[in-house]
């Protein structure tokens, strides 16, 4: 993402000026207050602005050198972007193995129970409970299945927006985790969040945005104890 500039419908502007990069096998985390253009971002990348009645007016958006500025989701998901949307958006009047088949194109025959046989081992209770309803799982479950159905793409790109939102801390520790062994397995993960501490133990990259634009990058550890990155959490 390069000089990105969005703005949404009647004029407001979601983002002014953010770039970020994630490299190949990468962990990238970006940061900020409420407000800070985090998920208009992430959304600006994979191609889900539209939905929301945003466009980008500035920069562009490449994939492997393929600009992509616009582009619908159904291009970007081709070039390998699996986006999963906060709040868990999952089936629940559908079992947990349903909601895998839920997907519009599943993976070809030979590859279906390599990669659920993938999933299930990144997340066993979801295979302890496959033949439930998703609406009967708790909120870290159906964030498990949201990130596994995504897995079933087999992208080369995981973007997952506000990850642990309202779920209990203990559960945040294992998505993390989860997300180290998606990308040693070689997919890219972005992740927006605010559970810091957990973020910086698994993120090679961290990006902070403040009121639209991007004010600190480095390595995860120059973002442990930086004052800069307490005061983008304050700014509205």
């Amino acid at each position: 993402a390069e000089n990105l500039m969005v703005r949404y419908r009647g004029g407001a502007l979601g983002i002014s000026d953010v770039s970020f990069d994630a490299a190949d096998g990468q962990i990238v985390a970006i940061f900020g207050a409420n407000g800070a253009g985090k998920t208009t971002s992430v959304r600006a990348v994979s191609g889900f602005l539209k939905t929301e009645g945003a466009k980008i007016v500035r920069g562009r958006v490449t994939i492997d050198g393929k600009d992509v500025t616009g582009a619908e989701p159904h291009v970007t998901s081709r070039l390998g972007v699996a986006f999963i949307p906060e709040r868990r958006k999952v089936f629940p009047s559908l079992t947990v193995t349903e909601n895998l088949h839920s997907l519009g194109v599943l993976p070809p025959k030979s590859r279906r129970a390599e990669l659920f046989d993938r999933v299930f081992t990144l997340f066993p209770i979801l295979h302890e409970r496959k033949s439930e309803l998703a609406g009967k799982l708790s909120g870290g479950q159906q964030q498990m299945l949201a990130i596994g159905r995504g897995l079933l793409t087999e992208p080369r790109l995981l973007i997952v927006d506000e990850m642990t939102l309202g779920l209990h801390v203990s559960l945040h520790a294992p998505l993390f985790t989860a997300m180290r062994s998606i990308a040693e397995a070689g997919t890219t993960v972005v992740i927006v969040d605010e559970s810091i501490e957990f973020a910086l133990d698994v993120a090679d990259h961290c990006y902070l945005l403040s009121s639209g634009r991007l004010t600190l990058q480095g390595p995860s550890e120059m973002f442990r104890g930086n004052e800069l990155l307490a005061a983008g959490y304050v700014e509205a």
